[in-house]
């Protein structure tokens, strides 16, 4: 940590059935950036968590925040984890076993030192007051109706951000630490199943009717 930067107030966090709880501990200013992403992966996600509601905004996207991993912690219900890949990709999707609340992003090693927190399940309030409210989009033609003039980022500028925190962890193993994965073997905490297609084409489906509904919203 820098001479300008110092430990924040945390973010706790807690799944809808309590089972799962932790926080997030971020440097003020922080670090990571937040984005809203209407891919279609994260609709497919959110639909397979039957979340679609608390997770998709009137556009259809997601609001993460990318940090580093070692600052996400979890003080409870590591039992409960659960993942998935909905592409059969290296991205891993966490969420709560037992209630389905969406907790992160990752990759599927601690190699990649990198965590997109889902912050449905956060106060909204603190999440705006601690990582600010400066806010990117990311894979906006697949989003419902028009976002205006917003501030967009692509999928290159992600990667080599991604690759930026990988190559830092290289020389600080700690920014390695990740709650979602064991320390010593740097396995996930859960074994992640993946969909096969033709859950994936359903859910696909559920998502073309969802994205609908929206934009007769919007009309």
């Amino acid at each position: 940590m820098s001479a300008a930067q110092r430990l924040g107030p945390a973010i706790d966090f807690q799944c809808a059935c309590g089972a799962i709880k932790g926080h997030v501990k971020e440097t003020a200013p922080p670090t990571g950036r937040r984005l809203i992403c209407h891919c279609h992966d994260c609709q497919a996600f959110a639909h397979f968590l039957g979340q679609e509601k608390i997770m998709l905004d009137d556009h259809a996207g997601t609001h993460v925040y990318q940090m580093d991993s070692v600052k996400f912690h979890l003080s409870a219900g590591q039992d409960q984890l659960a993942c998935v890949s909905v592409t059969g990709g290296p991205l891993l999707r966490w969420y709560c076993a037992t209630c389905k609340t969406p907790i992160a992003n990752t990759l599927n090693s601690t190699r990649f030192p990198f965590l997109s927190l889902i912050t449905a399940g956060f106060d909204q309030q603190k999440i705006d007051a601690i990582l600010g409210t400066d806010v990117e989009h990311v894979a906006t033609g697949s989003a419902v109706g028009n976002l205006g003039k917003v501030k967009t980022v692509h999928m290159a500028g992600m990667l080599w951000n991604l690759l930026v925190r990988s190559i830092k962890a290289q020389f600080n193993p700690a920014l390695k630490k990740s709650a979602l994965f064991n320390s010593e073997t740097g396995l996930p905490l859960a074994q992640h199943m993946v969909l096969e297609p033709a859950e994936r084409l359903k859910i696909d489906e559920k998502a073309d009717i969802y994205r609908e509904v929206l934009a007769a919203a919007k009309s």
